[in-house]
């Protein structure tokens, strides 16, 4: 009788050349949690045969995957996962750290680029392991508590899961995830600028992305491309109530700048930071909640601007900033 233990599970990452075509894991994600699931529409034939039955044939129609993942925040691999559902990329610097700026890809067609993400259970006889390509981020989430380390949950959508041809390497980085008390946050300006708020005490940042599969008459099960449509960042925040200031923003709808600054507090090859920009954020909620102290409950969403652009223009709702000593993604 053979076992696979959950503990020797690892995932894998990587970005295709070609869209749909699997390629080996190039980093490992430390995760939490992954769930996939292979997902088969079931054509059911009920056609009345004169009997009392209702199910007299099953078909299979079309085949797609999708996958749910989640864990603490490694900073080298949130930008495979800011690529993927972003879409825009510009690195620079001639030496660890790199800086790599993500935002929304608004030139060409405007689809990001795909990942496969390798799940390497010992389970599949051959290569160990089930992979899954063509992967779309519909949404990613970052959550700070300040008692916690850093968290992501990332959903996706993509094309059925294979097996590979050979077993995956697990590649580890010696990146470590950052605790969430060193984060700073900005409103009203940058967070290294004189505006830090120093009485947040968790918060999160949701960025979801239109994502809807087109099945066609191709003769294939797989759907013939899974577009990516619009992009929206929303979040949350909450703050001890030391002053109203949060909800006069909010009935005066001052629209804010939001910036979150993470660093490990390295430096050189050994640092690495998480900026998240938003230049623009409307505030939809402000709740005062009551507990040991009081506390406001902050719901904002993301406004597309000009300042969080790239090198293809148009407007976005927000920047992320990764700095490590990855040369590119």
């Amino acid at each position: 009788m053979s076992v696979y233990p959950g503990s020797k599970r690892f995932v894998g990452v990587a970005k295709e050349t070609t869209p749909g075509t699997p390629v080996a894991p190039g980093l490992t994600i430390p995760i939490e949690k992954f769930d996939p699931s292979d997902d088969v529409t079931a054509l059911d034939d009920q056609a009345l045969r004169g009997s009392m039955a209702a199910l007299y044939g099953q078909q299979q129609g079309p085949i797609m995957s999708s996958w749910d993942m989640s864990g603490p925040m490694f900073g080298d691999g949130l930008g495979h996962l800011l690529y993927n559902i972003l879409g825009e990329l510009a690195t620079t610097g001639a030496s660890p750290p790199y800086t790599h700026a993500f935002t929304l890809l608004n030139s060409g067609s405007a689809q990001p680029p795909v990942h496969t993400f390798t799940d390497a259970t010992g389970i599949p006889a051959t290569g160990l392991a089930r992979q899954y390509p063509y992967s779309c981020i519909s949404e990613l989430t970052l959550n700070w508590n300040s008692e916690q380390l850093c968290q992501w949950d990332a959903k996706a959508m993509c094309w059925p899961s294979v097996i590979p041809g050979s077993p995956p390497t697990n590649t580890l980085s010696s990146v470590a995830p950052i605790p969430a008390w060193r984060l700073a946050i900005g409103i009203g300006g940058p967070a290294a600028g004189g505006t830090q708020v120093l009485n947040v005490v968790e918060s999160s940042i949701t960025i979801a992305r239109e994502v809807t599969p087109y099945h066609t008459a191709d003769g294939v099960q797989a759907p013939y491309v899974i577009a990516r449509g619009n992009l929206d960042v929303s979040g949350k925040f909450s703050v001890i109530a030391e002053t109203e200031q949060r909800l006069l923003d909010l009935l005066a709808n001052t629209q804010p700048q939001l910036q979150w600054l993470l660093s490990n507090g390295g430096a050189a090859g050994t640092l690495v930071s998480i900026q998240a920009d938003m230049n623009k954020a409307g505030y939809r909620t402000v709740k005062i909640a009551s507990g040991t102290v009081f506390t406001y409950e902050v719901e904002w969403r993301a406004i597309a601007n000009s300042t969080n652009v790239g090198a293809s223009a148009g407007l976005a709702p927000a920047k992320l900033t990764l700095q490590d000593a990855v040369t590119a993604y």
